[in-house]
């Protein structure tokens, strides 16, 4: 009774008993809302759901693909993707309509807007919000940029020009390759070398060597355009 007779005049309505009744009944919420939570972070409780969705990592015969992710959040995801929702902030938004290339490297998103590449701090220097000022921009094309990749030192980009452009991540040096008739549609680099794709029906080989910048290796006569390229892992 203690603890009521240091109470203010305008608390004491409620006794010692509604208060420890009160406190027995929050603890036993907070209890049932804690195993709830547990029991539902369950991927056995998902495993059924997730079998009928898109991009989930499970299959209906093999094993789950993704293992180290609950599997609620990716039944989650795959639900917004299904049904055109997105439940994320908007982090940019433009006025240009075209399916953007993105990459992301470290803390750095790398997005590509018509015939420009923009870079992007995903957070701010104390590590705030998404910043939505482009802290550079690569540009060089006449027309749209179709696809870029990335390594430690260059930015690679292909555009609807038929230009492949190389691009000095430090600074404002940049090398431009000619070679494609047509919109180069796909584009990898590993190494010294950097092989492209494109609309000519052709894909070709290049040196990115200092000493052999923009110059063609070889090239690779293909019956329809070229979608896709990729070079080996292991080479």
């Amino acid at each position: 009774m203690g603890f009521c007779i240091h109470l203010p005049k305008t608390d004491q309505l409620f006794s010692c008993k509604d208060v420890n009744l009160r406190r027995r009944k929050y603890t036993l919420i907070a209890n049932v809302c804690k195993r709830s939570h547990h029991f539902t972070v369950r991927d056995a409780v998902w495993r059924r759901i997730a079998k009928d969705f898109i991009n989930t990592g499970m299959t209906r015969q093999g094993p789950d693909l993704y293992p180290t992710i609950l599997l609620k959040d990716r039944v989650k995801i795959s639900q917004n993707w299904s049904r055109g929702v997105c439940r994320k902030d908007i982090l940019l938004k433009w006025k240009i309509n075209l399916l953007p290339w993105i990459q992301l490297d470290d803390d750095v998103l790398y997005l590509s807007q018509a015939a420009d590449i923009g870079a992007y701090h995903l957070r701010g220097a104390e590590g705030g919000r998404f910043q939505h000022n482009r802290v550079t921009v690569f540009s060089g094309h006449q027309e749209d940029v179709c696809r870029f990749t990335l390594t430690d030192t260059h930015l690679v980009s292909a555009g609807g020009d038929g230009k492949i452009i190389i691009h000095d991540r430090k600074s404002d040096y940049s090398v431009e390759y000619y070679g494609h008739n047509q919109e180069v549609n796909c584009i990898d680099c590993k190494g010294e070398l950097i092989i492209s794709g494109s609309r000519d029906r052709t894909a070709k080989i290049w040196a990115l060597r200092p000493n052999q910048l923009g110059k063609c290796l070889h090239t690779v006569p293909t019956y329809d355009r070229v979608w896709s390229v990729a070079i080996s892992p292991s080479l």
